[in-house]
């Protein structure tokens, strides 16, 4: 089975809507208490929606694609929310996690070019 150049698209989406999610999440812990008021924590509702689209579509771009290509795409998410938590957070990103994403993105290009010599006949 070839994976579609759209699945892969989509995957990478749906890890830029895992990060959203997480950052919703972390917005809605910042005053949150264990009571009732979590019914209408809306960094929270919001958050859980966000992590269901993209399962949603995570789930979609499955059918057109090769699993052992498109799950480590969703590492990804490790890459997204070390950048919004610098952006919008204002955390410290030292160089050891900027490593950290470094070896995540050519993990993953590894991955897809290695899958590319598979389909055409180069690979083991």
């Amino acid at each position: 089975m070839k994976t579609h150049p759209l699945a892969i698209i989509s995957v990478l989406l749906a890890t830029l809507l895992t990060a959203t999610g997480q950052f919703l999440f972390k917005m809605g812990t910042a005053h949150m208490v264990l009571d009732m008021s979590l019914l209408t924590n809306w960094y929270l509702i919001a958050g859980f929606a966000v992590y269901g689209v993209s399962a949603a579509i995570l789930v979609v771009s499955l059918k057109y694609g090769e699993l052992s290509v498109l799950y480590p795409i969703i590492a990804f998410s490790f890459v997204w929310v070390n950048i919004i938590s610098f952006e919008l957070l204002g955390e410290e990103l030292n160089t050891l996690k900027w490593a950290g994403v470094s070896m995540i993105i050519i993990g993953v290009s590894c991955i897809g070019f290695g899958s590319r010599q598979t389909e055409h006949g180069e690979g083991a």
